[in-house]
């Protein structure tokens, strides 16, 4: 039995090395919304692979350090406008600063300022990388003041009415 289980993992892990796509995919993404609690503007920061942006985009063999050049910072700032809604508790679209991207290993973090909100409900969707996978599920955190709130989206999720904590 031990054979066979090793045997298995083996051609697992080789399946794997061989499918460049699988060999990065966890199919998840996070957000948090926050409440800089200093000057109460929502800071808005999303993680991403930066692989599997890399395949959403269709953008070939560019390499992770594209997403560090002008011209990369403003693919993802686009992508992440459109696949990312913030609204107050209406709806009604918040507007968004872009920051700034960085990588960090094989994660990409992407910072977005969506200035003071002073309400206490927000409206959020993520459809981060459900573009290029059905299977991705993105979590968004909202914290504030040490308390977080937490919603999942999967494909066809509705924008959700979540409540500052």
């Amino acid at each position: 039995m031990k054979r066979f289980t090793l045997a298995g993992l083996g051609l697992l892990a080789l399946a794997l090395a061989s499918n460049p796509v699988a060999a990065h995919r966890l199919e998840a993404a996070l957000s948090v919304v926050e409440v800089n609690p200093s000057n109460g503007i929502l800071e808005i920061t999303h993680r991403l692979y930066a692989h599997d942006l890399e395949h959403a985009l269709d953008l070939g063999a560019v390499g992770a350090g594209y997403f560090e050049t002008p011209e990369g910072q403003a693919v993802i700032k686009a992508y992440c406008e459109r696949q990312f809604f913030i609204g107050d508790g209406q709806g009604k679209a918040i507007p968004i600063q872009f920051v700034g991207a960085e990588l960090s290993g094989d994660l990409l973090y992407v910072y977005f300022e969506a200035g003071r909100y002073r309400g206490r409900d927000l409206t959020l969707d993520s459809n981060l990388l459900q573009d290029f996978t059905q299977a991705q599920v993105n979590q968004i955190n909202l914290r504030r003041a040490g308390k977080t709130v937490s919603a999942r989206f999967q494909t066809g999720t509705p924008a959700k009415r979540m409540s500052l904590p």
